[in-house]
């Protein structure tokens, strides 16, 4: 049996077994519980429950008799409903969510975000609140690439990198910063740990978020300090 089948299931909602007997009937068409436990691996002890549960889920039918048929539901059907589910889940946990008017606590100015999907959706909102100004430090033309359209939108931007043709073909209008101030941001070990800045953005000089990484860890810090903001632009300002 492909992996690939079993994981696609497992993050459906099925458990292992389940995935795996569900996958097996999907190939066989009609078989008994003795027949899917021998070619699937399911235990024996545990192939009349997870059947059971299988039914109980929409994912599988049975004709009663001696021995018992099962058969499983087509995936076409399956997904769909299970798509239908989840929509509705999303609409109504977003809504509900939203409604929600709880006593709030101050917000913190410095925020951290972990994995790829969570650093550039925060980059997409902070690029899409700029209202005059966005200057930018980078090391990396994929950040630009994947945030093209959105920084296409800022008229104040202004872009420093390490180096220039790293850059070329981009459709930015970049500057190359002068040679001693690549110290502000060459890669450094503290304790024991390599570190990175792969880009800096200030915005409106109010706001700046930096990305990163941390070890074999990205990591996006958000800051909401105008003193900081001011001190990040003056080094900015220095690298050319």
């Amino acid at each position: 049996m492909q992996e690939g089948i079993v994981e696609g299931l497992l993050k459906l909602g099925l458990t292992e077994y389940e995935a795996k007997a569900y996958a097996t009937l999907v190939g066989m068409g009609e078989a008994t519980a003795r027949e899917v436990h021998e070619l699937c691996g399911v235990p024996r002890t545990r192939i009349y429950d997870i059947l059971r549960d299988l039914g109980s889920k929409g994912f599988v039918e049975f004709v009663q008799g001696s021995p018992t048929y099962y058969r499983a539901v087509e995936p076409d059907r399956v997904m769909e409903r299970l798509r239908d589910e989840l929509v509705s889940c999303i609409d109504r946990s977003t809504s509900e969510l939203l409604s929600l008017n709880l006593e709030a606590h101050s917000c913190s100015p410095v925020w951290c975000v972990r994995s790829e999907w969570g650093i550039n959706n925060r980059i997409r909102d902070f690029l899409g609140k700029v209202e005059r100004e966005l200057i930018v430090f980078c090391r990396s033309p994929d950040l630009l690439t994947e945030h093209r359209a959105e920084m296409k939108k800022v008229a104040g931007l202004r872009i420093k990198v390490d180096r220039k043709e790293k850059f070329e073909g981009l459709g930015f209008e970049v500057q190359e910063m002068k040679e001693d101030a690549e110290r502000f941001f060459k890669d450094y070990i503290i304790d024991g740990t390599s570190n990175s800045i792969d880009a800096l953005m200030i915005a409106d000089d109010r706001s700046s978020i930096v990305v990163g990484t941390m070890g074999c860890e990205r990591l996006a810090v958000i800051i909401r300090l105008p003193v900081v903001a001011m001190l990040q632009k003056a080094v900015w300002e220095s690298l050319v």
